[in-house]
């Protein structure tokens, strides 16, 4: 790091699977991954890690109902305007 720069500080924590992994278990399916990863204080990608290693389980399928409802509030398709090409 050089002289006069500001570190940023971590934006979550460490995940420890015996803390993190039942609640996890218990509402990927049904919650955002976003806000999921609030309520813990993790981030994103450390819950796509962990739910990318248990992968076979069906606990770590979103269904397909879940998913629309995601997307839908999220402005998945569409969400963000489109630039005026002139």
């Amino acid at each position: 790091m050089k002289n006069g720069e500001i570190e940023e500080p971590r934006k979550g924590r460490r995940f420890c699977e015996k803390v993190d992994g039942p609640e996890i278990r218990k509402w990927y399916a049904r919650m955002p991954t976003a806000e999921l990863a609030e309520r813990r204080g993790l981030t994103v990608k450390q819950i796509k890690n962990y739910v990318y290693r248990e992968n076979p389980e069906l606990w770590a399928r979103k269904d397909a109902a879940t998913l629309s409802r995601i997307n839908s509030e999220k402005g998945k398709k569409g969400g963000r305007p489109k630039r005026n090409r002139e």
